[in-house]
């Protein structure tokens, strides 16, 4: 959770729940509605070294522009406040231990395509591991890496040092480090053991995980809990949302495909659907370009945010 000053009304509070913000103090930020005179009187209170995450309307857009401010918005939603918030934050350490997780609510909506096209991403600014535990093979083909099998690893599962893993990894470009291959997926032990040791190098690792019902998930959570960083892609589909019933997923990152909202639920960013250019990248097993490719963008972006 990120401790604030919410500036502004119900809308206000509503969107800042849903991404983990919440009225507390010490406030990390502040988020102020300059359409609430209200919200503009306390805010105007509150030190000003405190970053700011601004709702403004059109007049006031020019005037924070001319003035240099860059945390803004038109709307008070989740899928707006998010990517601000977490780029208006200044950097903190964090614990290398804490991964990326990658998932989904059900099959079939993109999950390895997103984890592939993040680490592609993401290597380019910080060394990066990925981790397939799906136990598919889909991530070392994306990538074109010549990946070992898991099975391999299964004995050394009890004495892993970051060091093994960096002999077995495959490379396929600079920065970038892939474990795991098809045929099986990793048991628990041995997920669990490959983070632990990963830990140690102080590089990112992002997961590219089964289905929230699978049990790897469930150690993951049990391990970290909202420490690590979920992603959960997602349709609108009642699969999907019967899924997210059962699962807690209030503090991950929810991802949607061609939808602002999973039922009740507002999403922390919204994918494109765009099958022309999944099809061109598929063709030359590329990062995706076009319109998905500028959301990958953004999204590897307040990924390296949020894990500096």
């Amino acid at each position: 959770m990120t401790s604030a000053a919410i500036c502004g009304g119900p809308e206000l509070i509503a969107a800042a729940s849903v991404i983990g913000v919440v009225e507390a103090e010490p406030a990390q930020l502040v988020l102020v509605d300059l359409r609430s005179a209200e919200g503009v009187a306390r805010a105007a209170t509150l030190p000003p070294e405190l970053p700011r995450v601004v709702v403004v309307d059109a007049e006031g857009d020019l005037l924070l522009r001319a003035a240099g401010a860059r945390h803004m918005t038109f709307a008070a939603t989740p899928e707006s406040l998010g990517p601000l918030v977490v780029s208006a934050l200044p950097p903190t350490p964090r614990d290398a231990a804490h991964p990326v997780v990658v998932t989904a609510a059900r099959g079939g909506v993109g999950r390895t395509l997103l984890a592939t096209n993040l680490a592609r991403r993401v290597s380019r600014r910080c060394p990066l591991w990925l981790l397939d535990a799906t136990g598919t093979g889909a991530a070392a083909w994306w990538l074109r890496a010549e990946v070992r099998p898991w099975t391999e690893l299964e004995p050394l599962a009890g004495e892993l040092s970051v060091d093994h893993l960096r002999i077995v990894a495959a490379e396929p470009s600079p920065g970038l480090r892939v474990l795991g291959g098809g045929g099986a997926a990793p048991t628990v032990e041995l997920l669990t053991a490959c983070l632990a040791s990963l830990a140690v190098s102080g590089d990112l690792a992002i997961v590219d995980a089964p289905l929230l019902a699978d049990e790897r998930m469930r150690a993951i959570g049990d391990r970290y809990g909202p420490d690590a960083r979920t992603l959960v892609l997602s349709y609108s589909d009642q699969a999907s949302l019967a899924a997210l019933q059962v699962y807690d997923v209030s503090h991950a990152w929810l991802i949607a495909s061609q939808a602002r909202a999973v039922g009740e639920r507002a999403v922390f960013r919204a994918l494109p659907r765009d099958e022309a250019s999944v099809a061109a990248a598929h063709g030359s097993r590329s990062a995706v370009s076009g319109p998905l490719g500028r959301a990958y963008d953004e999204l590897a972006e307040l990924v390296a945010i949020d894990a500096s």
